[in-house]
């Protein structure tokens, strides 16, 4: 069965309506909700303006692979909190910023992204340190259904 873990999901950028339900199915298959232990997603309580936020409980590693790959597809903005699992594996957040690779940070329990004082002691620069951080804590913008 795996170890099971919590996962946070915000959703930005452009989507086009026929795709809304692909979408919407995915998030079916993990049991994603609108809120913790909440009501189901439904694609038409998407409120215009804001990104999208799912979560789910019990999920095997705190994975959600086809939203992941769905979202990176379609050139959509994330960040997925997953948590962590004693003795398993720790709490992580991914980033993708519409392009390029998804970048994985360790993370707290409370969503917090963790930087290990090895990786801040690898810049000599405090702005080449800053700069990193902020590509870590990126504002993911309003989900469009276009």
């Amino acid at each position: 069965m795996g170890d099971r873990a919590p996962v946070h999901i915000t959703i930005g950028g452009a989507l086009r309506r026929d795709l809304l339900g692909d979408l919407a199915a995915c998030a079916e298959e993990y049991d994603l909700r609108a809120e913790w232990d909440g009501e189901p997603f439904d694609p038409a309580a998407v409120t215009e303006g804001e990104p999208l936020e799912l979560y789910g409980t019990e999920l095997n590693g705190g994975q959600i692979p086809e939203i992941d790959a769905f979202c990176i597809e379609h050139g959509l903005i994330f960040r997925r909190w997953s948590g962590g699992c004693p003795g398993a594996y720790l709490p992580e957040i991914i980033v993708f910023d519409g392009t390029g690779p998804m970048r994985d940070y360790t993370a707290s329990e409370d969503e917090y992204v963790l930087f290990p004082p090895s990786w801040i002691k690898g810049f000599t620069r405090l702005r080449d340190l800053k700069r990193e951080m902020a590509k870590a804590e990126i504002t993911v913008p309003p989900l469009v259904i276009i």
